[in-house]
């Protein structure tokens, strides 16, 4: 078993325990993403103590200052992305997020948006959880915004469907995967990786995919919560021996498995990592492993 400790250091412009909170997440990165419906009103508050005033620059959407270092932005009614600065007590740039706001699920006409496709989720909840219920939007991807970091080591454009399709795409994102992955990241140096070392093999499935390189129903990858990620130092597109034995085999993703069940049980990560699943490789794939956010605990 690796021995993993998660250590989620502060920005440069931070102290220690200096984080940004934004829709029940407390992100201690310098930069992120949030995903926001037309003119919805998030809560932003910096976690610091009463003597440390931050200030907030928002050049759209409208802010309003509720107490110090606590915020309520609504954002603007335009699908797009958009700033959210935050700048310490002594006026630097401490944490640069972007808040993309989303076009919504009811755009969707006949499994279509924009010439995309996007196919049906599923008519029901599977046993009435609603965490099946179809997302409230979709992220537009341009080739202008594709690049756009949803957290430091992480861009928008890792987790798009495979589906071959030209501009827009669209993409269902959990802030809490993006979290995971970057905490992950942060913690492989007992595997001798850094959080630029994952691939994300397969982030977001639209439905239409989904159902076309048959994989279940429900399956999280169509709501945004699940990532198939392997690591790659060397950049041959598939997971490196990880173990060191020599073999590139399914023991390597079992390896990087049992990290990530480590850091599932630390403070930062408890109830961020729901689901972990091993695959041996396939001729058209290495080994990797499935990391997603459901709320309950899946092994496999």
């Amino acid at each position: 078993m690796v021995a993993a400790v998660a250590v989620l250091s502060a920005a440069p412009d931070l102290l220690p325990g200096e984080m940004l909170r934004a829709h029940a997440i407390a992100f201690p990165y310098p930069t992120g993403a949030i995903f926001v419906m037309p003119h919805e009103k998030v809560t932003l508050a910096m976690s610091a103590p009463p003597t440390r005033l931050f200030g907030l620059d928002t050049p759209q959407g409208a802010l309003t200052a509720n107490s110090p270092n606590k915020w309520t932005w609504e954002a603007p009614g335009e699908t797009g992305q958009y700033r959210l600065d935050l700048r310490n007590p002594a006026g630097n740039k401490a944490v640069e997020f972007t808040a993309f706001v989303m076009v919504p699920i009811a755009q969707v006409q006949n499994g279509m948006l924009n010439g995309y496709q996007i196919g049906s989720y599923p008519a029901k909840p599977l046993n009435g959880n609603a965490a099946y219920l179809p997302p409230k939007g979709l992220i537009e991807v341009t080739q202008a915004n594709e690049d756009a970091k949803v957290a430091p080591d992480f861009r928008l454009k890792q987790f798009l469907t495979k589906q071959k399709s030209g501009y827009p795409k669209y993409l269902v994102l959990d802030e809490r995967l993006v979290y995971a992955l970057e905490a992950i990241g942060r913690n492989l140096a007992p595997l001798g990786y850094s959080a630029g070392d994952i691939v994300v093999m397969s982030g977001y499935r639209t439905p239409f995919y989904n159902k076309a390189i048959g994989d279940i129903e429900y399956s999280m990858h169509q709501w945004g919560r699940a990532s198939d990620i392997f690591l790659d130092k060397n950049h041959d597109g598939m997971m490196d021996d990880v173990n060191r034995d020599k073999v590139i085999d399914r023991n390597d993703a079992v390896t990087l498995a049992n990290l990530v069940e480590e850091l599932a049980k630390t403070p930062e990560l408890s109830g961020f990592i729901g689901g972990i699943g091993i695959y041996a490789a396939t001729p058209s794939h290495g080994p990797f492993v499935h990391v997603d956010t459901r709320a309950w605990k899946a092994r496999w």
